[in-house]
């Protein structure tokens, strides 16, 4: 019998990758309920079929599916299998498109996210995690750094810049983004949100190299906060390897590994605070 607390026993950090991710919103989507594909996908995510929003989550399951078959390529196994799984992610795809949409998810749409093609994903989730793994947060973690993002958001609002006041826009579109995906997209996985933190981090980067805050203490401003809120999202998927590694991975992993500044991560930067 262990001597840890009950606290300690079940605070597990549970870690995941995008190929579980994505096998298991297949399997969330899988089910048949009777209904046109569009219909489905729309009753599930909670949105009107062809709305903005509709439309956002769609392109961002295909994302995740490009995502998976990237790191896929680059995984130390046989060619013949890489391309099997290749064809798989394809076919998962497929559940995505029009036709599949303007069908019987019975049709096309379930029987593309089946077991014949997710079971294959599932499986190489094991290799994928120990290229690309972070943690698996708990629905609490992610409804607190809502709060935090909607705070920041209502803060920035009020403010305004004296110079390059674009920049505080262009952070708060950001930060939009990043919300959108923390409220409606939590199906996903946590990682995949991190993504959209790329234009935060960006605006954070332009903001801070392109004017003097000691003569801009509105811009000091900004970029505290900001700052802040970009080391309590990175703070809360800490791991062994410390969080600057796992926000360094994780800029890497999701298509941030251009936000370096004179051979820096910029995270790094950001979480040295």
């Amino acid at each position: 019998m262990s001597d840890k607390p009950a606290e300690e026993q079940t605070a597990r950090v549970i870690m995941t990758d995008p190929a579980r991710e994505l096998a298991e919103l297949c399997n969330a989507l899988a089910p048949d309920l009777g209904h046109l594909g569009e219909v489905h996908l729309a009753t599930h995510f909670k949105v009107d079929a062809w709305s903005f929003d509709f439309f956002q989550i769609i392109f961002t399951i295909i994302e995740r599916v490009n995502l998976v078959k990237s790191i896929v390529a680059q995984l130390d196994m046989d060619d013949d299998i890489k391309d099997d799984l290749a064809n798989h992610l394809d076919r998962i795809a497929t559940a995505f498109s029009a036709n599949s949409m303007r069908s019987h998810w019975s049709s096309i749409g379930g029987v593309q996210l089946g077991p014949v093609n997710v079971q294959p994903i599932k499986a190489v989730a094991g290799q994928v995690r120990q290229h690309v793994s972070y943690r698996k947060l708990a629905d609490s973690d992610i409804e607190n750094l809502r709060l935090e993002v909607d705070e920041l958001i209502k803060w920035l609002k009020e403010r305004q810049l004296n110079e390059q006041d674009f920049v505080r826009q262009a952070i708060l579109e950001g930060l939009d983004r990043f919300q959108f995906r923390l409220s409606r997209l939590t199906w996903l996985g946590w990682g995949y949100t991190l993504e959209s933190l790329r234009d935060v981090i960006a605006a954070y980067v332009m903001l801070e190299r392109g004017l003097d805050v000691e003569k801009n203490p509105d811009a000091d401003a900004v970029l505290r906060k900001v700052g802040g809120l970009v080391q309590a999202v990175y703070s809360r998927l800490q791991t062994a390897k410390g969080a600057v590694e796992t926000g360094d991975l994780m800029l890497k992993a999701y298509g941030l590994g251009s936000l370096w500044y004179h051979g820096k991560p910029v995270i790094a930067g950001l979480l040295a605070g």
